[in-house]
């Protein structure tokens, strides 16, 4: 019997130990990363009035809670809320301010069995505050019109999402698809300092403006409260959608 081919699968055997062994222990470390922090770069780019911030906590070996934070920041009101919102001949905008707090919880399944990373199905809850005002005016008077709003929101929903690594320590979080149905109540109120501004037709005015609000318009009353006008919006039940990216480091 030829004895090579047995020096051969001893040789092989004696170099794909340390291979072995190596996978193993990276399997290891990574099975010990249970947290992570991380910054959602986009937030950083666009006027949304905060920055969001993700963390999360790897509890079992498919299962994790994972926290989004939306730490304020101000920035201009974004176009879909100042088109809305504004009325007819306000005049040059000299102030515009926007700040939004919120926060997403989520208990997140992964589907591979190696959380934080893979394919994950995750059941949320959602909570904003926001916070906006601007003021315009007129060149040729001076006069300033203000409008400024608070509304709060709540919501559950689900979503789909996907974590995968960059390195060792590294991962890349993209939530595909949240669509939830949340709960919107707020406030509005206008004023011009004016000294001749008519209130009835400045209230009349806000009603047709409020009233052309997509979905909850026709729900909307613009009532006088002294020298200015206030919308109550009722409580409105609403369709939402959600689409996140943030960068983790993973121990």
């Amino acid at each position: 019997m030829s004895i090579q081919p047995i020096l051969l699968t001893l040789a092989l055997c004696v170099f794909s130990v340390p291979s072995i062994f190596s996978q193993n222990r990276l399997e290891d470390d990574q099975a010990k990363q249970t947290w992570s922090v991380g910054l959602a770069p986009i937030s950083a780019l666009v006027p949304q009035g905060n920055i969001k911030v993700h963390g999360e906590w790897a509890y079992a070996s498919n299962k994790s809670l994972s926290l989004l934070v939306g730490i304020p920041r101000p920035t201009k009101l974004p176009n879909f809320l100042e088109n809305n919102f504004s009325l007819t001949g306000e005049g040059n905008v000299v102030n515009n301010r926007y700040t939004s707090f919120g926060a997403i919880l989520e208990n997140r399944f992964y589907l591979g069995g190696h959380a934080p990373r893979g394919f994950y199905l995750a059941p949320y809850a959602r909570y904003n505050h926001l916070l906006f005002s601007r003021t315009s005016k007129k060149i040729e008077s001076q006069y300033a019109t203000t409008f400024k709003g608070a509304a709060n929101t709540f919501g559950l929903g689900a979503a789909i999402g996907y974590q995968f690594r960059l390195g060792d320590h590294f991962t890349i979080d993209a939530t595909i698809v949240g669509l939830d149905l949340k709960w919107i109540r707020g406030t509005l109120s206008y004023s011009s300092d004016d000294p001749a501004n008519d209130l009835v037709a400045f209230q009349a005015e806000v009603q047709q403006t409020v009233g052309d609000i997509p979905f909850i318009g026709s729900k909307l009353s613009a009532l006088l409260d002294g020298d200015k006008i206030k919308v109550h919006t009722p409580g409105v039940v609403l369709p939402g959608y959600r689409f996140n990216l943030s960068v983790n480091y993973v121990f």
